[in-house]
């Protein structure tokens, strides 16, 4: 794997202690940057599972308070306050882009019942 393209972890800064990814052969490798003979294969679903919930890029460490999603349960998306896990709103791939898009186009969506997602 010596000619293999790395990427280095986006939390890492300009640290040299970081983690690093490749797709090997199908597989996800992982491995710690100041070890770099040392390096764990798995299925992408395995390594999804394991980093299941996802930062947005827009929070910063400082600020504790962060939106975070993850792909949960029958192919929703799960949606988090960082300073609040326990409470996760559900729901479909499709009704997030919908979402997303109108935000981004500043217009309010209309609300929904509970439940209906």
């Amino acid at each position: 794997m010596s000619d293999t393209t790395w990427q280095k972890s986006s939390f890492s800064g300009d640290r040299d202690d970081c983690v690093e990814l490749t797709n090997s052969s199908g597989l996800i490798a992982i491995r710690e940057s100041d070890t770099p003979s040392t390096v764990l294969q798995a299925r992408a679903r395995s390594v999804a599972a394991l980093i299941a919930w996802q930062k947005s890029s827009f929070s910063t460490d400082s600020q504790g308070d962060c939106v975070e999603l993850a792909r949960i349960r029958d192919r929703r998306i799960g949606i988090r306050e960082s300073d609040a896990p326990a409470t996760v709103v559900a729901t479909t791939p499709p009704r997030l882009r919908a979402l997303l898009a109108a935000v981004k186009a500043g217009v309010t969506p209309p609300s929904e019942p509970a439940g209906s997602a």
